[in-house]
């Protein structure tokens, strides 16, 4: 294996061209096919892993260490021993389950202290691989093929990684911190001796402000703070409620330590403590219909940091989502949200007139409607039905399309399941019924035409 700085490495020529990793987005993370491997490659100038031997494998660990040992460089061994009371929830937490208290993962894999190893991988490649989950998804072959071995060694899976850099922040920020994180990435040599953490996961028994909160995300998680963000991270409105869009609700609420609110398939409301108090996160999430799918993933990749900590929409997207939260979601426009529209107008360059008059109906229709058309967004159904749908505005667009309601949605699916039915079928066997509608709708069609 090569190692840094040795003639025969190319890492430090071409780090010059790459993405610092200190600077680590995952809404930024792109792959690029590169020939010269034959495989896919980040934009980061380093590629990290994480391995976790946990302790029902560590009879295993030197040969575990030796495998390693031919591929990575090793810039942290930490022995990390987790409370009994955090347990279930530290697994469900680290495996961005639903925060249920259920798990069995730790009568699988052992709950003892377990080792965490963080790996640097000078020779990256990345190629499809499916995962145990099923998912298929870029992967580092390197760190899969040392997971396969050491998980022949130990059985079972008793062995957890990373797949790629977006995996290894968000579980290395989780299990130690982000300024413990801060400081393995500072280092390039590798490290033999083993350090101790007696720690459970980050925010295991509460956070202690949004600073830390939101510092934790901005490794961990893809999301926006959709509205109401100009006073984060320092403080909240009176109804202590974020909203917010991500790409994955359960994962985003596993790394919030956020339990629902209305538990079931529909709900968006989850709780975590802050500070001592509860703090609610009203989660969204891409395809659950609160806004158009396509505009969702559009939002989370342009999204911008607020005070360079909260991620929050660029203006137009604040913009836009704002006007459509406050006309097409609520029955009528928050008065702190004039304001807040019309300066949010000026910035996007809409005349002054417009922003002046843009919470008018006729006024706010006409350019939410040309905009969503415009970007071939819908108005779709939102999962969850406590969201309003202010029909009566949204009989003024011409242009986009919109989602029909629930009440014909549900007509439809009943008269298509009436049709199916064996009553339907034996009637439309029938030649009496069938003779019937016909000169039944022969009668209709002559009515039509004396009267036309």
């Amino acid at each position: 294996m090569n190692r840094p700085g040795t003639d025969l490495d190319p890492a430090q020529t071409e780090r010059a061209d790459r993405t610092p990793v200190t600077a680590y987005d995952p809404t930024r993370l792109t792959y690029r096919w590169t020939p010269e491997v034959d495989a896919f490659r980040h934009q980061l100038d380093r590629d990290l892993q994480l391995l976790v031997v946990w302790s029902g494998g560590r009879e295993h660990e030197r040969e575990i260490l030796d495998l390693v040992a031919a591929d990575f460089t090793v810039l942290a061994q930490v022995e990390v021993r987790w409370s009994a009371e955090k347990m279930v929830n530290n697994f469900e937490r680290l495996y961005g389950q639903t925060l249920w208290g259920t798990s069995p993962k730790h009568e699988e894999v052992g709950d003892g202290p377990f080792l965490l190893l963080v790996l640097e991988d000078h020779a990256p490649a990345y190629s499809y691989r499916q995962n145990v989950s099923g998912y298929v998804e870029l992967t580092n072959v390197n760190i899969a093929r040392v997971k396969r071995a050491a998980r022949d060694l130990t059985g079972g899976y008793r062995i957890h990684s990373s797949n790629n850099v977006r995996e290894f922040f968000r579980d290395a920020t989780l299990i130690l911190g982000v300024d413990r994180l801060a400081e393995v990435l500072a280092k390039e040599a590798p490290v033999e001796e083993i350090s101790v953490l007696a720690e459970d996961l980050v925010g295991s028994d509460g956070w202690e402000s949004l600073d830390t909160l939101f510092r934790v995300l901005r490794h961990t998680s893809e999301y926006v703070v959709l509205r109401n963000f100009e006073d984060l991270p320092g403080t909240l409105e009176d109804d202590r409620e974020i909203d917010v869009l991500c790409r994955d609700q359960t994962d985003l609420a596993a790394v919030l330590n956020a339990t629902e609110v209305y538990p079931g398939p529909e709900g968006a409301q989850f709780r975590t403590s802050v500070g001592g108090e509860e703090v609610f996160f009203d989660t969204r999430y891409v395809g659950d219909g609160y806004l158009d799918t396509e505009w969702q993933r559009e939002i989370l990749a342009r999204r911008e940091w607020h005070d360079t900590l909260v991620a929050v929409p660029r203006h137009d997207d604040h913009l836009f989502s704002l006007l459509y939260h406050a006309k097409v979601q609520k029955p009528a426009v928050k008065p702190a949200y004039v304001t807040r529209l019309a300066d949010l107008a000026l910035q996007v360059g809409l005349p002054e007139e417009t922003a002046r008059n843009l919470t008018d109906d006729a006024v706010a229709a006409s350019l939410l409607d040309g905009y969503l058309a415009g970007h071939d967004f819908t108005v779709p159904l939102p999962v969850d039905p406590a969201v309003h749908r202010n029909v009566a505005f949204l009989e003024r667009f011409r242009l986009t399309v919109l989602a029909d309601p629930p009440l014909k949605v549900a007509t439809a699916e009943i008269w298509q399941s009436a049709k199916r039915s064996r009553a339907a079928r034996t009637l439309g066997r029938s030649r009496v019924v069938r003779g019937a509608y016909h000169r039944l709708r022969s009668a209709f069609h002559a009515l039509k035409d004396r009267l036309s």
